[in-house]
């Protein structure tokens, strides 16, 4: 397993859009507070820090791309018979990549989150206070709450990629269907919040539980999820765990 694993980092290290997109993600912060240094009631300061300064929406598209392809490309260029050839599990391999996919989302996470907290120092250090009243605690801890909700809503996205990943030849199919995931719950939510409103066990579905990082920031969202807090965090818990496993189970069976 853990040969599976370095085998994994390394191939994802030597890969050129690996450093395109840390670069992409840092100059993206150094843009946003920028401009919210320079035009404040433009784009509020302490909304746009909450946002790791914009680079959060673009930490979710590498992710879902980077996560179908790591599974698709051994498909694509035959690799994964050699892989299996070495006499590992087909549960082992899948695990190994499961475990690139959150060191690397964790990287993506605490580098965005520190080079905000440099930026906020550097630029934008006067405009509020990190230790100020947040929406519920000190604005710090408020923040940290805010971006654990956003990696654990990425990751029930990636589970799902993940599992759809395993029965494709493309990429192309599980990142559309992460993707589409994530615009269709902003743009359809109150369309889903109305349902939910009039078939309340509809709440159990997985794109309601999709709205854990929304409502870690806004509390009245729990009037339209009809979930508290913990029943979100243990329902993502609940569904990244299911997606992964029957992605277990079509790995399994598929062909190579």
């Amino acid at each position: 397993m853990w040969t599976l694993y370095k085998q994994e980092v390394y191939k994802l290290i030597k890969k050129k859009s690996t450093l395109w997109i840390t670069a992409i993600l840092i100059l993206t912060e150094i843009g946003a507070a920028t401009i919210s240094h320079l035009w404040p009631k433009t784009l509020p300061t302490q909304m746009m820090f909450v946002s790791d300064f914009h680079s959060a929406i673009l930490v979710v598209f590498f992710s879902l791309a980077i996560a179908a392809s790591t599974i698709t490309m051994e498909f694509q260029y035959g690799t994964i018979k050699t892989v299996l050839a070495q006499k590992y599990s087909r549960e082992y391999v899948l695990i190994s990549k499961w475990l690139l996919m959150l060191t690397y989302t964790l990287y993506l996470y605490v580098m965005t989150m520190v080079m905000a907290l440099f930026l906020k120092l550097v630029l934008v250090n006067g405009q509020f206070s990190l230790v100020e009243k947040g929406w519920k605690h000190q604005f710090w801890q408020d923040w940290l709450a805010a971006m654990g909700a956003h990696f654990i809503t990425l990751w029930v996205l990636i589970s799902l990629v993940l599992l759809i990943a395993t029965a494709f030849k493309t990429s192309s199919v599980a990142i559309s269907v992460g993707i589409i995931g994530y615009f269709v719950l902003n743009l359809t939510s109150a369309a889903l919040f109305s349902v939910i409103a009039k078939y309340p066990w509809l709440k159990w579905n997985p794109l309601n539980f999709l709205n854990y990082d929304h409502q870690i920031v806004a509390e009245e969202f729990s009037k339209f999820t009809k979930l508290t807090d913990n029943q979100l965090l243990l329902g993502d818990i609940g569904y990244i765990a299911l997606f992964l496993l029957i992605g277990i189970l079509i790995f399994r069976k598929r062909s190579v």
